[in-house]
Parts: structure tokens; sequence; C-alpha cells
């Protein structure tokens, strides 16, 4: 911990209180749920999975409490800690957007159990798209380290390999993302098979530059 850092900042309390919003509302509304709660989705919208309301509710505080404090004290013992001071920005930009998108979707889970007629996959696609772009907007900015960013053997083995593939893939992610929203509006069945396509490209490409970069550098 750098010195002078507190446990706990301004930033992880609004994320704390940004988690805690749909796990308030759950417990407001808890009487007007079903006792059989639709928590997966295909994309046909249907529901295709369901969880009583206590598991529900235990889903919900663990994922949308637990991930923002993990991501939080994994980089404390990451040997390469100090880095992440070189992108505290990045870093706590994704950190909220991933809280963001767990609070969105629980809060949408709650809505389409109340009853209300909600696109589940056009919203789905929305936040996946803009959570693309918030990454690939820093993705540049990450330094090397063992627990954040593209972490394959090459960029692990090599500081430049991590940095040029860190380059290379935060315009893809952004432009990825907004793919992903284009998705959204796409009405044809097709469009699963689009977007899938568009998943495998923006996770395996950037592992197959890595590769080929730590070749070229190595030789």
């Amino acid at each position: 911990m750098k010195h002078g850092e507190k446990n706990w900042g301004k930033i992880d309390v609004l994320l704390i209180l940004i988690a805690l919003v749909p796990i308030a509302a759950f417990l407001l509304v808890y009487n007007q749920l079903p006792d059989s709660m639709a928590v997966h989705f295909g994309f046909d919208n249907k529901p295709n999975g369901f969880q009583s309301k206590p598991s529900a509710l235990i889903l919900f505080s663990l994922l949308g409490l637990g991930v923002p404090i993990l991501l939080k004290y994994t980089r404390k013992i990451d040997p390469k800690q100090e880095n992440y001071w070189k992108f505290k920005r990045a870093f706590e930009a994704i950190r909220l957007g991933v809280t963001v998108l767990l609070s969105c979707v629980f809060g949408l889970v709650l809505m389409f159990n109340l009853g209300y007629p909600l696109d589940i996959k056009f919203f789905t696609l929305m936040l996946v798209g803009l959570l693309f772009m918030i990454m690939g907007n820093y993705l540049v900015q990450i330094r090397y380290n063992f627990f954040f960013g593209i972490r394959t053997p090459w960029t692990l083995a090599s500081e430049e390999v991590w940095r040029r593939t860190h380059r290379m893939a935060g315009p893809l992610y952004m432009a990825a993302g907004a793919f992903f929203i284009l998705c959204g509006f796409v009405a044809s069945t097709w469009f699963i098979y689009i977007f899938i396509a568009g998943i495998v490209l923006a996770c395996a490409f950037p592992v197959c530059y890595s590769y080929l970069i730590y070749k070229k550098t190595t030789r």
C-alpha cells in the first residue's frame, strides 16, 4: 500500500453505495417478487434459469459487493503492486464500470421479476458494449502486473510485449464495444452468432498478437 493511502477512500465508499442500491431495492420489494425468480435469460429474452428469493438475494450481495472489494485487495498481494499507482485512474474507472454494470443487471432482473416487459437482450448488450468501450479507453494505461489487464504467458514474460499488446487492444475493445451496442438493435436471430463472433475476436486477437510480438522481440 502506498504511503499515506487510507484503507478505504471515497471511491470505495461510492462503489459500495452503488452495489447496495439493487440490494436495498430487492429488500424493499421482497414481498412483491415471485418465490422462484428468473435470474438467467436466453437470447430470445425468455428466462431459462431460476432461483429462490433468498438465493437470488445472496447472489446479488456476493457479486455486487464482492467484485469491487476483490479487485481492490488483489492488487495489494500483487508482486507488482507499485505499478498500480501508474494507472490508478484507469484501475478505478474500470472497477467503477464493472460495479455499475453488475448493479444495472441486478436492477433489470428485479424489474423483470416485478412484471416489467423489459428487453433484457437489448439492455445487456448496451451495458456490455459500454463496459468494453470503457476498458478499451483505459487499456493503454495499464502497466505490467499479475492480476489486471490482458494476462497471457507472453505479456507476463515481457513488459515490452505487455505494453504493445495493451496499446493494440485498446482501440480493438472500443470498436468491439461499439459493435456490441449495434448488435442490440439487430432484430434478426443471426445477431447471436455475430455477437459471439465479436466476443471471440476481441478476446482471442490480443492473445495471438501477444504471442507474435513475443516471438518477434525474442529472436
